[in-house]
């Protein structure tokens, strides 16, 4: 079996075992050196609590890119982060997390262990498959503190909401504002314009089902504005 390349921390840590100091730093920050060693020596992928262990002496994107990859995100030095503790990234995927399951193959089961019911903690391979898409500091931190883990549906969602199901016509913005969205109900697979509401919502909240085309939406919104004319 082929031996995985080496990541940029890797040869950090390649490095210190290098010059007989890995010992001495891992004393130095109260770290396990057995484990820290392991990590050096032997083609052992690191666990995401280690690295959340690690955060503040190795960028966490430092462990997902190899030695001879470019880092497209800007890196820097992070707290120790709590292993339990639920990061941005899943926080603000709770409510669209099942478009992500085909995406970065992940199962059913574990879709709903980890980003609704907090009970899996992020895989390094899921987060190795994420950082095309994102900066991987969002497994580790806590992100934008008004990300409140509700879902506000954005113009085109078809949500499912008290037993309809409503093409979302309001954009995100003003629905997160009023906790409310516009929307009518698609009835036989087809929008019904006499079903024009706002709803507003407190303890029960849409849930996503999927994005409407363009041309749905589009579409909707000229004949609505006709009702008006």
């Amino acid at each position: 079996m082929a031996k995985s390349k080496i990541t940029h921390a890797k040869r950090f840590l390649l490095n210190l075992l290098a010059a007989r100091r890995l010992n001495a730093w891992c004393e130095e920050h109260n770290l396990p050196h057995t484990t820290i060693y392991n990590l050096a020596a032997e083609d052992i992928p690191p666990t995401y609590s280690v690295i959340c262990k690690l955060l503040p002496y190795i960028e966490p994107a430092k462990w997902f890119y190899s030695e001879d990859e470019e880092i497209p995100y800007k890196t820097r030095l992070l707290p120790e982060w709590n292993p339990d503790d639920i990061p941005f990234f899943v926080r603000k995927h709770r409510h669209d997390y099942k478009e992500l399951l085909d995406k970065y193959d992940i199962s059913p089961s574990t879709g709903v262990n980890l980003f609704i019911n907090y009970r899996t903690k992020p895989s390094v391979a899921l987060i190795a498959k994420a950082c095309a898409d994102v900066n991987p500091e969002e497994f580790f931190t806590l992100g934008d503190a008004n990300e409140d883990g509700k879902f506000y549906p954005e113009r085109g969602d078809i949500v499912s909401i008290s037993g309809k199901t409503m093409l979302v016509l309001t954009k995100e913005k003003s629905n997160r504002e009023t906790h409310s969205f516009t929307g009518v109900c698609i009835q036989n697979n087809e929008v019904d314009l006499n079903t024009l509401e706002t709803i507003t919502y407190s303890r029960i909240n849409p849930e996503f089902i999927k994005k409407a085309s363009g041309e749905l939406v589009s579409d909707t919104l000229k004949k609505i504005r006709l009702l008006f004319k």
